[in-house]
């Protein structure tokens, strides 16, 4: 007893002698494409006294690879979704990131019977897609309270009442929001949807799929060079994971697992949403009331791609495939052939085939081993192509929502949010901790055009507070129902 006594209080002497104080201006918590904006922007503003804590071995965030077979996949974001001016799709180009056209109507569909035509259900809800983001707009124009975006497409006529339409609707609505029509808002779908299409200029509309070698990470990674030249620059901090956080009027205390404290002026979170709505990290105080609700209302969508690599291909050659499962929506529905002209090389070794879950299916994965998932999926596999397919050579998907850095893999922006709770989720506290990540974008939440953008203005404004001239920002302690009720009172 009085040994173990003593080598834990070796072991608490030894961590206390190991740990380390730092003295900076800023702390940039999270090594994310919205902490690397926001390092981009203090230093273009001549502020260099800042620090970057990272938990990972690497910078990137959510953009992630990984070897699987002979080639390396993405893991977390895949697409430069809208094209044009926007900054991720320069990056693509600037870097030479290899990329492949995605044509979502280059799809083939199976249900229980084998093949079926699901062009003209797809088109159809095209069709009616179109017809719910011009009422979104018309609400967001006309001031008018928001619906799901179930209500909206029972709006327009889309009622599905098949399995058929109900596995189009999920490789329509499912497979981009990440969760379903009935959680959805029709006004920031429509907002959302516009400002990626259709706000980056004529060129603007399109999704390429990154299939290049060094990853997605990469031109996020050569962008970081400007700032840190090496992994060794004494103001980035990898491997290192934030366990509390205190605040005031004067200034941030950043505590880290390995026990170091990091004292700053000013403090810029890029924690993903999921992270933000539990408690893996303690503030002191406590976060605000307007600021959780704001939080907690958000909603962090997990889309989890389940890869299978075959020693032959045999699946169809279009782009995509659809599953229209006859027990249950979206059940192992989104299909997509990394051996389709334009990704991956075809050859004897890699013949990737993956799948997407998203919201409770993504849940129910990640709580099985690797094997059950395989199998369970296999089963499918064989209804859509037989029997005599062969077993796979390599299996893998991530887990995004049981992961605690991460907690999901991106935004979607539910109904029942108002404007205002959002404006209290990026709202700083004390004008001292200020916050970026692409949940809040109000254009952009849930692309990393919105981590750029939001992580470049929290890096802009801390700037000038350093100067002095810190911006106003805009949030609300209390959100009343006084608008809803003076509509009721004037009909």
């Amino acid at each position: 007893m009085v040994k173990s006594t003593l080598l834990l209080a070796a072991a608490c002497l030894l961590v206390a002698a190991e740990a380390k104080e730092y003295h900076t201006k800023v702390v940039i918590l999270g090594g994310g494409v919205s902490g690397i904006s926001a390092a981009l922007n203090l230093t273009a503003a001549g502020v260099t006294d800042f620090m970057m804590v990272e938990a990972r071995d690497i910078l990137g965030g959510r953009a992630q690879d990984t070897q699987f077979g002979d080639v390396n996949v993405e893991l977390g974001c895949n697409w430069v979704q809208g094209l044009g001016t926007n900054p991720i799709n320069q990056l693509a180009l600037k870097y030479n990131l290899s990329t492949a056209f995605s044509d979502s109507a280059d799809v083939q569909w199976y249900g229980e019977k084998g093949k079926y035509n699901g062009t003209e259900i797809y088109n159809t809800l095209d069709d009616a897609f179109s017809k719910v983001l011009d009422i979104g707009f018309e609400k967001l124009q006309n001031d008018e309270v928001d619906i799901s975006g179930r209500v909206g497409l029972d709006l327009v006529g889309w009622q599905p009442s098949n399995a058929f339409e109900e596995a189009a609707e999920f490789y329509y609505w499912d497979w981009e929001f990440g969760e379903t029509p009935e959680l959805s808002s029709t006004v920031f779908a429509a907002v959302n949807d516009n400002w990626t299409y259709s706000g980056f200029g004529p060129d603007g509309d399109g999704n390429n799929y990154v299939v290049d070698q060094r990853g997605f990470k990469h031109i996020f990674l050569e962008e970081s060079k400007k700032v840190f030249k090496t992994d060794a620059d004494k103001r980035l901090l990898l491997n290192t994971t934030v366990t509390k956080i205190a605040y005031n009027n004067k200034g941030v205390t950043v505590h880290t697992s390995k026990g170091d404290t990091i004292h700053a002026d000013y403090a810029i979170t890029t924690f993903s949403l999921g992270v933000l709505q539990h408690d893996d990290i303690e503030w002191s105080p406590a976060l605000p009331d307007w600021k959780r609700e704001g939080l907690y209302g958000f909603h962090m969508a997990t889309y989890t791609k389940i890869f299978f690599n075959f020693p032959y291909q045999f699946w169809d050659d279009s782009q995509f495939t659809v599953w229209a499962d006859p027990d249950r929506r979206g059940y192992m529905n989104a299909w997509q052939n990394l051996n389709a002209p334009g990704y991956f090389p075809k050859n004897t070794s890699t013949n990737i085939f993956f799948v997407t879950a998203t919201q409770d299916l993504s849940y129910e994965v990640e709580n099985k081993t690797d094997e059950e998932v395989k199998e369970e999926i296999m089963v499918v596999l064989r209804k859509m192509y037989g029997n005599d397919i062969p077993e796979p050579t390599h299996f893998m998907f991530p887990r995004w929502h049981t992961n605690p850095l991460f907690r999901g893999s991106y935004s979607n922006w539910p109904i029942g949010e108002l404007d205002e709770h959002h404006a209290n989720m990026k709202a700083p506290l004390n004008n001292r901790v200020f916050f970026a990540g692409e949940a809040l974008s109000t254009e952009y939440f849930g692309f990393l055009q919105g981590a750029w953008f939001t992580g470049a203005k929290a890096g802009v404004d801390v700037a000038l507070c350093l100067k002095g001239k810190c911006p106003r920002a805009e949030y609300y302690p209390e959100i009343t129902n006084a608008k809803i009720r003076a509509n009721i009172i004037h009909r």
